[in-house]
């Protein structure tokens, strides 16, 4: 009775947060309607670059490797003046450009759900003007900074792991015992190193939120505070919808950006209505999902403390 009583409660607890997740932006349609087109914004450059520039580049890198495991000296040679080095220096920038305008599109999201959630009346320009706007900003860019920093190591490490995986099954195509071994260790690391990405999303999102909320401090404090309200066990059903919603709901971009592929042409993204509404709505929900989940967090901390604040000061009179 007590387990059904306690799965109900969970529950409803996931339901309130997805619905309260859902209902801040109505509070303040107007901040809300800018922030709106600053994702639009960030979605259609992201996807249009990938889809003209990133693509091109990453098959014919891809071609190149797979024809390097053949272990032929002219097609080595063709391989190397065809300007793999060029082709992979520019994919990191490439990526290093994306995770900057994501980082940013995420902290203004996560100031007007800040906001918002705050009761604060305010448009978008407001948000980042003043001393105490300079401060929070300040510590937010740092905290950006870290999560930036990490997020590449994750997907360096996410992507070694598989092109190792891929290059060993490609160039052992027998099915030996070690052959075997060797290629299943390296599946199994790709998979904990892509589980591994997946969950760090979360708190790489919730700690944008953690610095769009607190003022001062900034990098290492608030990516612990995140770490902390993540792995906590009184809030784990929440924090699984926040890495659903942060980390799986995500791949709504792929359908669209493998049309586009398909048309060969960025444009179709606009031209065909609705094409990325689904990633917009997502990178929006996400970050005001995790904003309304530390200012659940906070309120129950406050919830939890008053009642030991008041003891001590009952105990402290008697």
């Amino acid at each position: 009775m007590a387990a059904t009583v306690a799965s109900t409660a969970g529950s409803s607890s996931c339901l309130s947060f997805v619905a309260e997740s859902l209902i801040l932006p109505t509070r303040n349609g107007s901040l809300f309607a800018s922030v709106f087109v600053l994702v639009f914004a960030h979605t259609f450059v992201s996807v249009a670059v990938a889809v003209v520039f990133v693509h091109p580049r990453a098959a014919s890198i891809l071609l190149q490797v797979e024809l390097l495991i053949r272990n032929d000296v002219r097609v080595r040679y063709a391989v190397e003046s065809d300007g793999f080095q060029e082709h992979a220096e520019k994919l990191l920038l490439f990526y290093l450009a994306y995770l900057a305008s994501k980082l940013a599109t995420q902290l203004a999201v996560a100031l007007a759900a800040s906001a918002t959630a705050c009761g604060r009346q305010c448009s978008l320009a407001e948000l980042v003007r003043g001393k105490a706007a300079t401060g929070r900003i300040r510590g937010a860019l740092a905290t950006a900074a870290l999560v930036a920093v990490l997020e590449l190591a994750s997907t360096v490490l996410l992507t070694a792991s598989l092109v190792a995986w891929w290059m060993y099954s490609a160039a052992h195509t027998e099915t030996g015992g070690m052959e075997s071994f060797i290629s299943g260790s390296l599946l199994l690391l790709f998979l904990l190193a892509l589980i591994s990405h997946l969950c760090l999303a979360a708190v790489f999102t919730l700690a944008i939120a953690v610095s769009a909320a607190e003022e001062g401090g900034g990098g290492g404090p608030h990516f612990r505070r995140s770490w902390r309200l993540v792995t906590a066990r009184t809030r784990r059903k929440e924090a699984a919808v926040l890495v659903l919603l942060a980390s799986l709901l995500p791949v709504a971009i792929y359908p669209a950006y493998a049309f586009a592929v398909y048309c060969r042409s960025a444009w179709v993204l606009v031209v065909v209505p609705g094409n990325l509404l689904p990633s917009v709505g997502v990178l929006l929900h996400s970050t005001v999902a995790a904003t309304v989940f530390y200012h659940r967090c906070m309120c129950m901390e406050d919830r939890q403390e008053r009642p030991a604040l008041a003891s001590t000061k009952s105990s402290g009179i008697i």
